[in-house]
């Protein structure tokens, strides 16, 4: 589902109309589950100079086999997960920035908790001493799927590997509360 909005680049100030995806089925629209992957959804170009601008205009995300109903929204918003009806069962989470709403796609097509995984991070942020890190989830990697954050350093995105066992431990906790 497209809508058309009006846009102004952040460079040039000029005002451009551009088709915004306000709702992605990922089941009907592999195509569109792979530029919110990859990040291309949310980039335009300004046709006047050329500059790359972001596109975090709200969207609506349904993944039925990742059982995810996200929406991409800036602001607070109340979600309730439904009781019945298609989405019954379905996690429904909030991404506030289009990174966020990426990191949740690939974090539930890799099967994991998102919460569980986000006490990693915390845990992982602990062990390093850099409480303020902004770590994302990138991917599983390896026989013994070792879980792969990104970070910002620098100006550059490093890499760092964290064990399965961090994060099993992790969901072990929360499902003691």
């Amino acid at each position: 589902m497209t809508r058309e909005l009006e846009a102004t680049c952040r460079r040039c100030g000029e005002k451009h109309r551009l088709a915004h995806c306000s709702t992605i089925n990922a089941a009907t629209d592999p195509d569109l589950k792979q530029q919110v992957l990859d990040g291309s959804l949310f980039v335009w170009e300004c046709p006047h100079c050329g500059e790359r601008n972001l596109d975090a205009e709200p969207l609506l995300y349904i993944d039925p086999e990742a059982r995810l109903l996200a929406v991409l929204s800036a602001e607070e918003i109340g979600l309730a997960v439904p009781q019945d009806g298609p989405y019954a069962g379905f996690a429904v989470r909030r991404a506030a920035t289009p990174g966020a709403l990426i990191e949740l796609v690939k974090t539930f097509d890799a099967g994991l908790d998102d919460a569980a995984l986000d006490l990693c991070k915390q845990v992982t942020r602990m062990e390093l001493g850099k409480d303020a890190l902004e770590l994302r989830f990138f991917r599983l990697n390896g026989p013994d799927n070792e879980i792969i954050f990104t970070y910002p350093q620098d100006g550059e995105m490093k890499m760092i590997a964290v064990g399965f066992n961090v994060y099993e431990d992790c969901r072990r906790i929360l499902s003691k509360h």
